[in-house]
């Protein structure tokens, strides 16, 4: 039930826990609590996850799904700074909506890693979990449909780009 009204209704369950209702839905801390096992059974069958091979241990799942609840919470925080929410209202909106595209995309991810042996294909499937994460984010303000394309894909290109510049200055 929680997931089906994050996923249908997210602005339902996320201004709820911010307007102090919390007895009705799962807290943030369930669905990373869910999300983390999920990764976990991803990790038993195969060990990556959208084709993002891990080789060190679990944690480094771990560390993946809160990278992204870290960075997510921070570009939702400039880019949504006009409604005046603090960065911990960013951070429980992003642990609910990257913990629930987490539990719905490691299904995927294990059809894939059946599917294809090379993982190239799997990773195109990061996009679309983040572009997912994002929308779901920007639903949870009251936005015309152009300032949601446009804080979408402002909060995209921050995301990537910051994950291209840690990659190309990780490598050096």
């Amino acid at each position: 039930m929680n997931i089906k009204i994050a996923l249908f209704a997210p602005r339902t369950i996320v201004s709820n826990y911010w307007n102090g209702f919390r007895k009705y839905y799962f807290t943030p801390f369930q669905f990373f609590t869910i999300a983390s096992l999920s990764l976990l059974i991803n990790y038993f069958f195969f060990n990556n996850f959208l084709g993002l091979s891990l080789t060190v241990n679990i944690s480094s799942h771990l560390a993946i799904l809160a990278l992204n609840i870290v960075l997510l919470t921070l570009f939702s925080a400039l880019v949504y700074i006009k409604f005046k929410k603090n960065i911990f209202e960013h951070l429980i909106l992003n642990i609910y909506n990257v913990s629930l595209w987490t539990i719905l995309f490691v299904p995927i991810s294990i059809v894939l890693s059946l599917v294809f042996e090379n993982t190239d294909m799997a990773r195109f499937f990061f996009i679309p979990f983040h572009l997912l994460i994002l929308i779901w984010n920007s639903r949870s303000f009251e936005l015309s449909k152009l300032k949601r394309f446009l804080f979408v894909v402002l909060n995209l290109s921050l995301f990537y780009g910051t994950l291209l510049f840690l990659i190309y200055y990780s490598n050096l």
